[in-house]
């Protein structure tokens, strides 16, 4: 059974009569990491927010078709509810924090706190967070004090300390170097590999190529493809961002100078490899 479900789905702010999302078509399953890719203004945040169950509390609009996490309307989602299923991490980390806490540790056990948990799954939840974001150094900080990357690596802590079912991340690794997301993403990894599913929602084509199984693409608010990196390297590099080396594979596809046999370099670890191909055959 998928984990969450979208069939004939779109989404219409309040207010206005264009739809900010329609034609969602996808499912997700537990344990599966899905990207959600598009330029500005495509809709990945709506989405997001969507998915994360916050309309029409947060996010007033009118939702029609299908859209469900398990057999429950998203449309009828209760946040605190919700929150223990589903959770977002947005690109800026500093919205993220309660203003409740003076510690990192504190600010991390805030929603768990909040199901009423016992002290001790408090206590662990936090520290596993923590220790997953390498973010154990931080648990005596105050949060006003944290920079930018580790202000993300509290805020994705704080998430992870709800054991969602499904976690999104809505450009979340905006502050980190390219090192570090790498590494957290790993991690995150062997927790799919126990079944919380992942959605990483960006505008970089090789982070997706990376790290996801599939990837859906949106523009101006509608789905416009969903496949394997491979699959979606033409159409794709056409409206997100990609690094110069995948770039330059994409022109000499275009430009019919790319054998239709070797498949295109979707990560920069095997462009070398692929223009070696069809140099010398």
């Amino acid at each position: 059974m998928a984990l969450m479900r979208f069939s004939g789905a779109s989404l219409t702010r309040r207010g206005v009569t264009q739809p900010a999302l329609s034609g969602l078509d996808f499912s997700l399953a537990p344990g599966e990491v899905l990207a959600v890719l598009g330029g500005s203004g495509s809709g990945k945040s709506t989405l997001a927010c969507w998915m994360a169950g916050w309309v029409p509390h947060a996010l007033p609009a009118q939702c029609d078709g299908t859209a469900v996490l398990g057999a429950e309307s998203l449309a009828g989602a209760q946040p605190v509810a919700w929150a223990q299923r589903v959770q977002l991490v947005q690109a800026n980390p500093y919205a993220a924090l309660t203003g409740c806490a003076f510690s990192v540790a504190a600010e991390v056990a805030f929603g768990p706190e909040n199901l009423g948990l016992a002290e001790a799954e408090i206590r662990r939840r936090v520290a596993a967070a923590l220790a997953l974001c390498e973010a154990d150094a931080l648990a005596a900080r105050h949060p006003a004090s944290l920079s930018g990357g580790e202000a993300q690596r509290v805020a994705i802590a704080a998430a992870l300390a709800m054991q969602p079912q499904l976690l999104l991340l809505d450009e979340a690794f905006s502050r980190l170097t390219p090192a570090a997301a790498t590494s957290l993403l790993g991690r995150l990894h062997d927790l799919c590999r126990d079944g919380m599913a992942l959605v990483l929602f960006d505008k970089q084509f090789d982070l997706a190529a990376r790290h996801a199984g599939r990837i859906l693409l949106l523009d101006g608010g509608r789905q416009v493809a969903l496949g394997g990196a491979v699959e979606l390297f033409d159409v794709a590099l056409t409206q997100v961002r990609a690094c110069d080396a995948l770039r330059a594979a994409h022109r000499a596809r275009q430009a019919g100078a790319w054998h239709a046999e070797v498949s295109p370099p979707v990560t920069t670890a095997t462009v070398a490899a692929r223009f070696g191909e069809v140099l010398h055959g």
